[in-house]
Parts: C-alpha cells; sequence; structure tokens
C-alpha cells in the first residue's frame, strides 16, 4: 500500500511526536514517583522516630498504659498514618489501633520475621507495598526493663502504616495532565507543519508532478507558477527553463526532421529513377536478345521471296505463305515489346497476383539473355497457387534485379555448370520465396554492406550499386516483408519472407 506523500510525513511526525512524548512522560512518571516516595519515606522516618522517643519517655513503672499511648499516638493518626501497633522483645501485642474510616483490618501487614530482627539489632526499616500504596515501618522502641531483672534491657518494635494513595493519585493526575498538555502540543503543532508542509512545499510539488506528467505526454507548454528564493522554487524554474528549450528543440527537430524526409523522399526518387534506368538499360540488351532471331528469321523470309522472285517461282501462294510467317514473327516482337512495356507501367495500388505466373513473366523477359550465357533456371513452387499481396510490377524488379545479379556473378567467375534456382514455399501462413546460384558466395566481409546505397562489387562502369539497396527497399518498406541474404555451401542465397495474410 503506498500513501502519499502529503499524508505520510504528517503521520511519521505525529508518530515521532507520540513516541518522544511517551517516552517524556514515562520518565516523568518515575522521577514524579520517585520524588513521592522519596518525601513519603522522609516523612514516614520523622514520625516513627519521634513517636518511638514520645512512647519510650512516658512509658514507667515497666508498664505501657495504652491510654497514655492512645494519647500519645492520636495527633499522628492523620490522613496519612492510619495505623498503630507497638510490639514487646517475645514479639507479643501489647497494643494496636487503627483508624476507622479504613474498614480493612491492617493487622495482616505486620511481618515477625522483621520486627524481630528490628528489636535484635536496633534499627528502622521501611518498605513500600506499591499494590496496596502503602509505606511499612518499623522501629526499635526501648522499654523499662521487666519486674525482678535489674537492668535486664526490654526492646520493643513500633510498626506504623502510613496510607498514600492520596499522593499517588495526585501524582499521577499531574503526570496524566502533563502528558494531554504534550499530545495536544503535539498534535497542534504537527496540523501547523502539515498546512505549512502542504502550502509551501507539497502544492507545489503536487504542480510539479502534473506538469512533468503533461511534458511527458508531449505537451510542452507547460508552466509552474512559483515565488519566492527558496530551494523548491529554483527547482521550479529550472523545470520551466527546460521545458522552454524542450519545446524549442522541438520545433527545431520537427523542421530538420521534416527537411530530412522530404530529401529522402528526393533521394528515393532519384535512386528508383536510377534503378529503373539501370533496369532499363538491361531491358533493352534483353529485347535485342529476344529479337535477334527473330529478325534473322524475318530477313531469311526477305531473301526467299526475293530469290522466288528472281527464278519465277513467285506465285500467289508463295507470297502468301511467306507473308503469313512475317506477319507471326512481327506479332512475336510486338508481344515482347508489350510485356516490356508493362513492366515498366507504375503499380498504383497493391493487388493480389500469383507467384507462379510472376516468376514466369519474369523468366519470358530474360530467357534469351540467360540461354545465351549457357545459365540453367529451375523454378521450384511447392504449392502453385500461392498468392502475395503488394505491387506486382515493383516484385518483378526485385526478380529481376538478383536474377541479373546472379547472372553476372556467373559469368565473372566463370562457373562451368551455371545454375540459378528459384523456390517458393508457404509454410504456417507465411509465403518464403528465395533465389540462389552456384556462383561461389559472397565475402563474409562485404555480406553486411551489400544493401548499402551506392555500394557494389562488380567492376567501375559495370555496377550502379542501387540495384540490391531498392530490391531491399520494395521488400521490406514497400511490401512490409524480410529481406535477407547468406552464403550456401555452392553461392549465395537470397531470402524474402511475406505474411499470407492481406493487410
Amino acid at each position: 500500500m503506498r500513501i502519499p506523500l502529503k499524508y505520510l510525513l504528517p503521520l511519521l511526525i505525529f508518530i515521532t511526536g507520540f513516541f518522544l512524548v511517551s517516552l517524556q512522560t514515562y520518565l516523568y512518571m518515575h522521577d514524579e514517583y520517585s520524588k513521592m516516595l522519596g518525601k513519603s519515606f522522609t516523612q514516614a522516618k520523622i514520625v516513627g522516630n519521634r513517636l518511638a522517643s514520645h512512647i519510650a519517655d512516658e512509658t514507667r513503672n515497666g508498664q505501657i498504659l495504652n491510654r497514655k499511648i492512645a494519647s500519645l499516638t492520636a495527633p499522628y493518626m492523620a490522613d496519612t498514618l492510619d495505623q498503630v501497633g507497638i510490639y514487646n522483645h517475645k514479639l507479643e501485642l501489647e497494643f494496636s489501633r487503627h483508624i476507622a474510616s479504613h474498614p480493612q483490618d491492617k493487622k495482616e501487614i505486620f511481618n515477625r520475621a522483621v520486627a524481630l530482627k528490628v528489636a535484635q539489632e536496633q534499627f528502622s526499616d521501611l518498605k513500600y507495598l506499591k499494590e496496596a500504596k502503602h509505606i511499612v515501618g518499623y522501629f526499635p522502641l526501648d522499654l523499662p526493663a521487666h519486674t525482678g531483672k535489674v537492668l535486664s534491657k526490654n526492646t520493643g518494635v513500633i510498626q506504623l502504616v502510613f496510607d498514600i494513595s492520596t499522593e499517588y493519585e495526585e501524582t499521577s493526575r499531574t503526570i496524566i495532565k502533563n502528558a494531554l498538555m504534550n499530545i495536544s502540543i503535539v498534535t497542534i503543532m504537527v496540523l501547523v507543519f502539515s498546512f505549512l508542509l502542504y502550502y509551501f512545499v507539497l502544492r507545489r510539488l503536487n504542480a510539479l508532478h502534473k506538469a512533468t506528467s503533461k511534458l511527458i505526454q508531449g505537451d510542452f507548454s507547460v508552466h509552474v507558477h512559483s515565488k519566492g528564493n527558496d530551494e523548491l522554487t529554483q527547482v521550479i524554474h529550472t523545470f520551466n527553463t527546460m521545458a522552454l528549450e524542450i519545446s524549442a528543440y522541438k520545433h527545431t527537430m520537427e523542421e530538420k526532421v521534416q527537411y530530412a524526409v522530404n530529401e529522402r523522399a528526393e533521394q528515393t526518387k532519384i535512386l528508383i529513377q536510377q534503378s529503373r534506368l539501370a533496369s532499363m538499360g538491361e531491358m533493352i540488351g534483353n529485347i535485342a536478345h529476344q529479337w535477334r532471331q527473330p529478325l534473322n528469321a524475318l530477313g531469311l523470309i526477305i531473301q526467299k521471296i526475293e530469290i522466288f522472285y528472281e527464278r519465277g517461282k513467285l506465285d500467289k501462294e508463295n507470297l502468301k505463305e511467306n507473308v503469313q510467317n512475317a506477319s507471326l514473327i512481327i506479332d512475336n516482337m510486338s508481344r515482347t515489346i508489350n510485356d516490356f512495356r508493362d513492366f515498366f507501367k507504375p503499380n498504383k495500388q497493391k493487388e493480389y497476383f500469383l507467384i507462379k505466373e510472376l516468376v514466369s513473366n519474369v523468366m519470358n523477359l530474360l530467357e534469351a539473355g540467360l540461354k545465351q550465357s549457357q545459365i540453367s533456371v529451375t523454378v521450384e513452387i511447392k504449392q502453385p497457387g500461392s498468392l502475395l499481396y503488394g505491387f506486382k510490377n515493383e516484385f518483378s524488379q526485385v526478380l529481376i534485379n538478383l536474377i541479373n545479379n546472379s547472372k553476372d556473378a556467373l559469368i565473372e567467375r566463370k562457373i562451368v555448370d551455371k545454375k540459378i534456382i528459384i523456390r517458393a514455399e508457404n509454410r504456417d501462413e507465411t509465403l518464403f520465396i528465395r533465389v540462389e546460384d552456384n556462383a561461389g558466395g559472397i565475402s563474409e566481409e562485404i555480406i553486411d554492406r551489400i544493401f548499402e546505397p551506392y555500394y557494389t562489387t562488380k567492376e567501375e562502369g559495370k555496377g550502379t550499386g542501387i540495384g540490391l539497396y531498392m530490391s531491399k527497399m520494395i521488400v521490406e518498406e514497400n511490401m512490409h516483408g524480410l529481406m535477407r541474404v547468406e552464403n550456401t555451401d555452392q553461392g549465395a542465397a537470397f531470402s524474402m519472407i511475406f505474411k499470407s495474410d492481406k493487410e
């Protein structure tokens, strides 16, 4: 359980004050009781010794006259002394009286062992009975010698019982009154201190806490009002200054971030354009490869028509057949141009498309160049109906970049049996696409840098260094996938991972 500071501090102060008051009350009580007992013991000694002396002086002829003793003890039988007992040396009761206002008989207070010791050793003995709130005193009493025993000493004992319950109660009332007064003072001090603590400290700390919470939530217009020159005011002034500086820094950073975003967007556009131009150059080369054979065939048809004409064998049927063949070749060349033209059309919206169909279209574009370079391509798509959600033409450019990189590596390293493998597989609602080759892999020293812009391992003039960078950006930023590279036993493998569900 967490107790707020505004309650915890006063509570701790009150507990501390209460403890100190209790300790002071205990010490005061002990001191007052000691004083009370000391005073009562002194009075008891005075009364006991004086009364013993008077009785000894007034006794004669060996007889203790009860009437005389009663008259001697009467002045002392007041509020404090309420019982008198006199015993001879044989410890037989000779005289006893107590105040009638005390109905209880106090004879049981007499201790014969103590009385005997006092009579024999001639000393006074005082004891405090805490439970009964009484002081019991034993005093030696010199009595006349017994008849027939000359110079025979006869020692008695006088027992006095003093009731000090009134003094005890008065002392207790004084202690309780003092304790209540101290508790009241502590309570008032705690209340005053709590008010001052709340007004001068906790109230401002609470305002500072609320302002800090707003600052954390992004409200940089916070300001805490405070007056004075104390340390807390200085902290609040420091906070206000910090909030103003953060607000100014936020506006500056927003401008810088916006500028950086715009600049990055422009750079991205330039990179995309450069990548497309590079791809366009490669596509023109592929068009040349795709058109070389049809152009040769078309040239042969034209030569054939010319030969038939020179030999007089060009009839309507031969002319029609060659024209039809030429038309088929021209239509095929036209479809090739349309395929390349569709490839460079920008996608405006994401769509679902078949992986198998997209790979087939890419291979149609690159097939001629791959055959000329004697590179075999294996396509393994375990689920022909696998769909991918994204920008179709942009992802086609990714596959073309990866295949062309593998092609360049295979040619540059003069691999005899050149192979490229394209795999696609759905596992647990995740689509895995992998392009790998047997070109020997990528050096471990640079494998972590190949996705950086303008970083290329090709000779100067043969690579722009933006193909893999753009491929990773298309996969991860535009299609929210994951692209990574690793070396296998035979070469490099580029993996792309996509969630099968639509966004």
